[in-house]
């Protein structure tokens, strides 16, 4: 998703940051953006690394002069039963889904708040691509759904905190998206959508000036009614999903 939306944020003359592991597809892509004449500017480095993503932060601003929008956007949720994952697995989930939020989080949140503030005030915005899944402990999931958890609960702490000092933090929740990777699983996926859809709705959430952005529309809705619905219920749906 991360890809398709570089693709869209390339056609409306924005500066772009990319950040990833993989030298050598950040240079294909930076290539396909630059083709569309947007300035890139690629950082091959590790999101669960500290030092990595504070140079990455670094490294942009002293580039490009400031960040204005940084979308985090790291996470993995394999399917991982309790009965038989290990500690490690576990902790390995909550580095990726949970850690690499928080790499990134306080440099910039230091970087934006020395930023000159726009008409409105905003000197910076800090968005996250979080989940469904982080609203309801899903089976098959439950080390994905608590590092999601944790990450909704700090982010909003972020929001409550630093809005009034010219920073906007605003969380992405996607539901199954259909990319490489997820396919891989032998999870249930329902209300799955493409990767080109989901980029579409991570881009209207961004501009939407919500603080949370829920999408597809039918799962979130469950996900909403599960909420509501009395316990001695809701487990016995969601047990449907083994």
């Amino acid at each position: 998703m991360g890809r398709q939306l570089a693709h869209l944020l390339a056609q409306h003359n924005n500066r772009l940051i990319l950040f990833a592991r993989r030298q050598q597809e950040l240079t294909a892509l930076a290539e396909q953006l630059r083709a569309q004449h947007c300035e890139v500017l690629t950082i091959a480095g590790d999101a669960c690394n500290e030092q990595d993503a504070a140079q990455a932060i670094a490294t942009g601003i002293a580039h490009f002069g400031r960040i204005d929008l940084a979308l985090l956007n790291v996470g993995a949720g394999p399917e991982q039963r309790m009965a038989e994952t290990p500690v490690a697995d576990i902790r390995q989930c909550l580095t990726l889904n949970y850690l690499s939020l928080v790499n990134f989080l306080p440099p910039l949140i230091t970087a934006m708040r020395h930023q000159p503030a726009d008409e409105c005030g905003l000197r910076g915005t800090i968005a996250h691509t979080n989940s469904l899944a982080g609203l309801i402990g899903l089976p098959m999931q439950g080390p994905y759904c608590a590092a999601k958890a944790a990450a909704r609960l700090l982010m909003d702490s972020c929001r409550v905190e630093l809005e009034p000092q010219g920073l906007k933090f605003i969380s992405l929740y996607p539901g199954f998206v259909q990319t490489e990777r997820v396919n891989q699983y032998a999870m249930p996926a329902p209300f799955a959508i493409s990767e080109t859809r989901g980029a579409e709705l991570m881009l209207k959430g961004l501009l939407s000036g919500r603080d949370d952005y829920r999408f597809p529309g039918p799962l979130s809705w469950l996900i909403r009614l599960a909420h509501i619905l009395p316990t001695f219920i809701r487990k016995p749906l969601l047990r449907r999903l083994l």
